[in-house]
């Protein structure tokens, strides 16, 4: 079944819906290429699209102003149908704050096993030290995964999970792992280990869990590299010839994500996937 190609009127809500992908619309071309990345992933899940425009300048308004946000998001709908024309999307206008309206609505995507998607304006030149200040500081409050999109990736790559401590990044395992089985390409992990005794106990870790993975889902395969290089310089190489990479938030005090992370997201050349531990969801059927 094919979408409408007009746009719907915008809802104050839901945010999320199982298993869907919901992406920020800001009317930025960083915002579309994230639509146009959302569209996809949806189609992939065979799930629908929720296109969110968090204006709070329209608050109270029925002028020129709600006209702008509706012009917005009929833009954005025009760009995702025109990308995958049989997912079914809709159109969602809060007037919150975009940081916090973001943050809650990354709650019911995570509850839900959605994903929240997020553009990065920026060149990808490591002087971009302020660029993308609400992607990160969505990553570092998520309550659930967040795909922030810098630039489109390499279509057939693979998936590149970057992995520290292998008891601790079971989420990014997991979550790399589901990616690159929905995506049919190969999973490649990443650790960047200081000596070669580490080297030797990690990949005896990260070769444990991926049995465990393998027997749920199959057929994936697996590349495991152990570098001796500073992990973020391996990550962002890595990123250039990746469809997607994974990381984990790696949060410390009052929210502030780990180098890795914040790195990963301003330089990565493909779309990063920040894991964020899911919600325990018994009753949820997950095609993630």
């Amino acid at each position: 079944m094919t979408a409408p190609m007009t746009a719907p009127q915008p809802l104050p809500g839901p945010t999320a819906e199982r298993n869907g992908v919901t992406v920020a619309v800001d009317g930025t071309d960083a915002g579309l290429r994230a639509v146009r990345w959302a569209a996809a992933e949806a189609a992939a899940r065979r799930a629908g699209l929720t296109l969110l425009h968090a204006a709070p300048y329209a608050a109270g308004s029925t002028g020129s102003l709600h006209a702008h946000a509706w012009r917005i998001l009929a833009r954005a709908y025009t760009v995702a149908h025109r990308h995958a024309p049989s997912v079914q999307a809709r159109t969602v206008l809060l007037e919150d704050e975009p940081l916090a309206a973001l943050v809650a609505t990354s709650r019911d995507t995570g509850r839900l096993g959605g994903l929240l998607v997020v553009g990065l304006a920026g060149t990808g030149h490591p002087t971009d030290a302020l660029v993308g200040s609400l992607a990160l500081d969505l990553a570092s409050r998520a309550g659930g995964p967040v795909v922030v999109v810098p630039r489109t990736g390499t279509v057939g790559g693979p998936v590149v999970a970057a992995v520290g401590d292998p008891a601790a990044d079971v989420v990014v395992l997991t979550q790399a792992h589901r990616a690159a089985a929905r995506r049919r390409v190969g999973l490649e992990i990443l650790h960047a280990a200081r000596n070669p005794a580490e080297a030797a106990e990690v990949r005896d870790a990260l070769e444990r869990l991926l049995r465990t993975l393998e027997a749920s889902r199959p057929g994936v395969a697996t590349t495991l590299r152990v570098v001796p290089e500073r992990k973020y310089e391996a990550v962002v190489e890595c990123s250039d010839r990746a469809s997607l990479l994974v990381v984990g938030a790696g949060r410390g005090r009052r929210h502030l994500l780990g180098s890795t992370t914040r790195t990963a997201i301003r330089l990565a050349g493909c779309p990063v996937l920040v894991a964020v531990p899911e919600p325990d969801d018994p009753s949820s059927a997950r095609d993630s």
